[in-house]
């Protein structure tokens, strides 16, 4: 990672309204990076777990100058003896990841890779990026969007701004539904619908959204998709829902706000998961989920 010096005041400053209090030298303070425990230097800016119990030995022992942590961490004798800076905020590790986000992550820059093929059609938003062998159809793609090479989207898709796609994903394919004919011999059926995807969702890699059949399949606001899942026609995925990877949710879907659905889970068709659901490893979901349940097993039921 390359070092980026940071004056401390420049990351208060960023932080704004999220700084409840700073304790410690401010002036000609620097960070230069971010870095785990064992890997801790005197530049490094840390942060205290506030769900860990010794807090305080974390923040007194940490080899870094300048640590974000809540308020239950003293600005005792012997971080002021050691020229040590608290910066006190609600949630550091929310913070951490602010200022990571900002200052040291590296993200490719905007501008469209030249084997990319994509339709004339196509409205591409301000800030985005389009990596190597991506293929998209006619499609709305909003701003400050990431998609990376070898994505697939089709026409009829609609993303929102700051949306991230990861290494093979494939958005807006046809969804696998099927009727008989007289013979018993399974042809398709007609799938016409859209992705609507919102803001500040991430797809991973190798991951499939199918678009709707009739109806659309439709992905809300700071959804995040792991790798290697399947998201299959007619499914609705509200806010802020997490999907772990190898996660398969049938056609018509319904999955609530700020459901958490564990790795290598299955979600029958037609089911409908509750708000602020959680679904353990491995789950077979059968049945629906009410809200605010935790459920786990094969097949899933309630352990609340």
């Amino acid at each position: 990672m390359n070092k980026i010096k940071i004056p401390l005041q420049t990351i208060i400053t960023f932080l704004g309204v999220n700084v409840l209090e700073v304790k410690g030298p401010v002036d000609d303070v620097f960070v230069d990076n971010i870095a785990d425990v064992a890997h801790t230097i005197e530049s490094t800016l840390d942060w205290v777990n506030p769900v860990k119990k010794n807090k305080q030995q974390m923040a007194e022992n940490s080899m870094a100058k300048v640590i974000l942590v809540d308020k239950d961490v003293v600005y005792s004798d012997l971080l002021k003896k050691f020229g040590k800076t608290l910066i006190y905020v609600e949630n550091p590790k929310a913070a951490f990841s602010l200022v990571g986000n900002a200052f040291f992550v590296q993200i490719e820059a905007p501008g469209i890779h030249p084997t990319a093929v994509i339709d004339p059609d196509t409205q591409i938003g301000e800030n985005v990026f389009i990596g190597a062998f991506a293929v998209i159809g006619k499609a709305i793609i909003g701003d400050g969007c990431r998609i990376s090479s070898f994505v697939r989207i089709y026409d009829n898709v609609i993303v929102g701004t700051n949306c991230y796609f990861k290494e093979g994903a494939v958005i807006g394919g046809p969804g696998f539904g099927f009727e008989k004919d007289e013979n018993g011999n399974r042809f398709r059926f007609p799938q016409i619908g859209r992705v609507i995807i919102g803001n500040e969702v991430e797809v991973g890699a190798n991951t499939c959204v199918d678009r709707g059949a009739l109806s659309d399949t439709i992905i809300e606001d700071y959804v995040k998709i792991d790798n290697l899942c399947h998201i299959a026609h007619n499914v609705h995925l509200g806010k802020n829902v997490i999907i772990t990877c190898s996660t398969a949710v049938g056609g018509s879907c319904v999955i609530g706000d700020n459901v958490w659905i564990g790795p290598n889970s299955t979600i029958r068709d037609q089911r409908k998961v509750g708000k602020n659901a959680f679904l353990g490893m491995g789950s077979v979901v059968m049945k629906d989920v009410p809200e605010g349940e935790v459920w786990a097993g094969n097949p899933a039921r309630s352990i609340s």
